[in-house]
């Protein structure tokens, strides 16, 4: 079994959605000038191709040869520590893809989807950790995303990847689940357990979960924002102010709001918000090839020059 190399997830992690061309092809040009400023807005890390990614449009005719390309090349870009998503709907594809892509780039950690479509039960989602974890050296970042893949990982099957599988170092929530976080947050106190990190997968509560111990949010705004979502995480976790945080993120909410649109599926308005700033980031892959609907896009301008980004 590899020995897992060390990595803390402490800190705000932008998604990163995917910019394309006009022809489909990605554009590095755009990510590029992109990174730059994420890394002028203060972020800790980055984390491409990751659902905001649109990672599932990510190969070539079913291959994972671009997946990797564009990790590698996005781990390039910057210094900035690189989470990258990695996580396929099975165990076999997941561990040949992860294997790939710590051979070809330069990661700090994977951030690993539970296994969508197949929807394992409890246990077997920590074997699917535990059989993963014996074939990576890069340490990873369990992802619950139930709204995706069907099936919630419990507060409980998450205690258990902290006690069993020592591969797995953290967990980005998105459940949105208030009782759920708490339950992790008290049952990781209550155990002792001081190396197993909880991380925000949801903008919108990302205050309670640094309030409940949560050390690092993965996040769809902080791309359009970077700064004042950092500014959450230093209350929170630096400063230790949770009613200050709390009252930046009710400041932020009309921006978390706007990146979940009725009528699209993220990463749609996150890229077409991309571009009203100015980046050449295009319009996601088929099924999801087209800008937000009119009154989205309108919703959009407003909420971005409500924050004198525009």
């Amino acid at each position: 079994m590899p020995e897992i190399t060390d990595f803390k997830p402490i800190g705000v992690f932008p998604a990163l959605p995917t910019p394309l061309n006009s022809d489909g092809s990605i554009n590095y040009t755009a990510m590029e000038n992109f990174i730059e400023y994420l890394e002028d807005g203060g972020v800790h890390g980055i984390v491409p191709a990751g659902c905001t990614g649109h990672a599932a449009s990510l190969g070539d005719r079913g291959g994972t040869e671009e997946h990797v390309r564009f990790v590698k090349k996005v781990s390039e870009m910057t210094d900035l520590p690189v989470i990258a998503g990695d996580g396929i709907n099975t165990t076999e594809q997941t561990i040949d893809l992860a294997a790939k892509v710590e051979e070809e780039a330069d990661i700090d950690a994977h951030l690993m989807i539970s296994p969508y479509q197949n929807c394992p039960p409890q246990d077997m989602i920590v074997e699917h950790y535990k059989e993963i974890s014996k074939h990576v050296e890069k340490p990873i970042v369990a992802y619950n995303v139930p709204g995706r893949t069907g099936r919630n990982i419990e507060a409980e099957t998450t205690l258990r990847l902290a006690e069993e599988v020592p591969g797995v170092v953290g967990i980005k929530e998105a459940s949105g689940s208030h009782s759920q976080i708490r339950k992790i947050s008290r049952g990781l106190d209550s155990k002792g357990i001081d190396d197993f990190f909880l991380g925000s997968g949801t903008d919108a509560i990302n205050d309670y979960i640094f309030e409940q111990g949560g050390t690092f949010a993965i996040t769809v705004s902080g791309n359009v924002h970077p700064e004042k979502v950092v500014k959450v995480w230093e209350e929170a976790y630096e400063n230790g102010n949770m009613q200050r945080a709390y009252e930046i993120n009710q400041e932020l909410m009309p921006l978390h709001e706007a990146m979940f649109q009725s009528g699209e599926k993220n990463p749609m308005s996150v890229q077409y918000a991309l571009n009203l700033l100015g980046f050449d980031f295009g319009t996601p892959r088929a099924p999801l090839n087209r800008k937000p609907l009119k009154e989205n896009r309108e919703e959009l301008k407003s909420v971005l020059k409500s924050y004198d980004l525009l």
